[in-house]
């Protein structure tokens, strides 16, 4: 196996040069045709004096240049860090200024959101503008490919154990940590993939998950390295891919509950063909059994992959099969073919089956650290294990459950409080259109359980009424003691709720039942 993940592609544009590799609005590139314009960009940056090592930055939505980048850096030895696009400006800045690039590559339609970068990052020695050309303008991208060899890059000797790329954590509960992923760790999520079928080389896969989260970055590597084709979406708009999943005739399509769930909704979806559809993947999230059904009726061929992963494991550690899919409905399955797992306690004991503790995990996927952040990799990578931070339960099969995020356990007059088992309750209602459920500091409790929560549109629901419906169902410590009814709760870019801004919320104003 290639110890550089880069050369896997060479490999796959020998083997299916003519193969469709991405399809992208208009373009239609083949495995060769990519190949060669990721070659053209690695001597083009080798030229300009970029060496194995170097730190590129990459802010761009899904296309194929945001590939062509991440190859053609992996193929020469530097360091690709993709940014979450949905970032503001500052925040932009701070990460590249952190992940010390010195060359930064973006798309010209978030030409403002870099400016800080462009203006005040003294590390910046090249800039690279996606778009149409300005000679005012930084070095542009076609012009750059246009000028250089497609040639395989010379010269540049990789082992699996170098840095192939940093991805920031979503922050869900901190600050972003950036997490370093090698060549080995992307090798081996891809082998993992294809001995679990979440990829094959048959897939014609349709990706609307952003290539900046590791989710679709990994998923993305697997496919280059089996073979399969892509069609990338820059936006989602759920219309928009069932009609190209009918016109394509799309067979694999990659997406979280909160995107499936608006599909499902959609009135004219029953109107398309998509008997194509063999694959739905899903991940981020958990899925609920009756999203899980509602897709069985609109995508009748479907087998239903949910994953669980992190930044930090390259990728999904357990998946759940289209043949336990609907058997087991809250589990998120097995643990991938490389991994070895954990479920321990607070004192770091192997618990008894079917008590909830934390997951670890270990595998050639898992990453080598956080970047300039030793403290926080002490933290969590312990005696070779990788602290999940997830707490989580197993049965007597070995299927691993979910049941909540170590940091958002509630601790309540003394008792352990779930997040995800009160979710999951008031989730039953059918006026609920979303929820979350966090602890906020309360002088009699330590702390108090608060909900908050969407209606659908047009939903008629008190608060007391959700604390009512939560008393019928599970014990009266774990009911809320607080319900705030609002429009919308803050997600990350792959649709995690984000607790931690969500405790900062001004709940006073809200609406409440006590």
């Amino acid at each position: 196996m290639e110890s550089n993940i880069g050369l896997t592609l060479t490999r796959t544009s020998r083997k299916h040069k003519d193969k469709v590799a991405i399809a992208f609005k208009d373009k239609r590139i083949s495995y060769q045709q990519l190949n060669e314009r990721v070659n053209r960009l690695a001597n083009a940056l080798m030229a300009m004096g970029l060496r194995k090592g170097t730190k590129v930055a990459l802010v761009s939505n899904n296309s194929n240049e945001f590939v062509e980048s991440v190859y053609a850096s992996l193929k020469m030895g530097a360091v690709i860090i993709p940014i979450n696009t949905r970032l503001s400006s500052q925040e932009i800045y701070r990460l590249i200024d952190h992940c010390d690039a010195s060359c930064l590559i973006y798309d010209k339609s978030f030409l403002e959101k870099v400016g800080e970068t462009l203006e005040q990052n003294k590390k910046i020695e090249r800039m690279i503008a996606i778009g149409d050309e300005d000679e005012r303008g930084p070095l542009h991208y076609e012009s750059l490919l246009g000028k250089a060899p497609s040639t395989e890059p010379k010269g540049t000797e990789i082992k699996q154990s170098d840095e192939a790329c940093i991805i920031y954590t979503a922050g869900t509960t901190g600050k972003p940590k950036g997490a370093v992923l090698t060549h080995r760790n992307l090798l081996w999520n891809s082998v993992n993939y294809c001995i679990s079928q979440l990829t094959s080389p048959e897939d014609k896969s349709l990706y609307v998950f952003p290539l900046y989260h590791i989710g679709a970055l990994g998923t993305y590597i697997a496919h280059a390295f089996i073979g399969a084709e892509v069609h990338l979406k820059d936006k989602v708009e759920p219309e928009d891919c069932l009609e190209t999943i009918e016109r394509e005739g799309i067979n694999r399509w990659s997406a979280v509950p909160t995107i499936y769930a608006n599909v499902c909704k959609l009135p004219q979806a029953h109107q398309y063909k998509l008997g194509s559809i063999s694959k739905l993947c899903s991940g981020a999230a958990p899925m609920s059994l009756d999203l899980k059904y509602n897709l069985k009726e609109l995508f009748p061929n479907a087998g239903i992959f949910d994953s669980y992963g992190q930044t930090e494991s390259a990728g999904a550690i357990t998946i759940l099969s289209p043949k336990d899919s609907l058997r087991k409905p809250a589990s998120v399955g097995l643990p991938c073919p490389t991994y070895d797992i954990r479920i321990v306690n607070e004192s770091g004991e192997d618990v008894v089956q079917g008590e909830v503790g934390e997951l670890l995990y270990d595998s050639d996927t898992r990453m080598s650290g956080y970047y300039k952040d030793p403290e926080a990799t002490q933290e969590v990578i312990k005696g070779g294990w990788m602290c999940s931070g997830d707490l989580v339960k197993a049965d007597g099969d070995g299927y691993v459950y979910i049941v909540d995020r170590k940091k958002d356990m509630i601790i309540t007059g003394g008792e352990n409080v779930y997040s995800k088992e009160i979710e999951d309750t008031i989730a039953k209602l059918p006026q609920v259109a979303e929820v979350a459920v966090i602890g906020l500091p309360d002088p009699k409790w330590g702390e108090m359980v608060t909900a908050v929560v969407v209606l659908t549109p047009g939903a008629q629901l008190s608060t007391k009424e959700v604390i009512e419906f939560c008393k019928c169902s599970i014990a009266s410590f774990k009911c809320p003691k607080k319900v705030i009814l609002t429009e919308s709760l803050p997600k990350n870019a792959v649709g995690k709720i984000l607790k931690k801004e969500l405790k900062r919320w001004p709940f006073d104003s809200g609406k409440e039942g006590d």
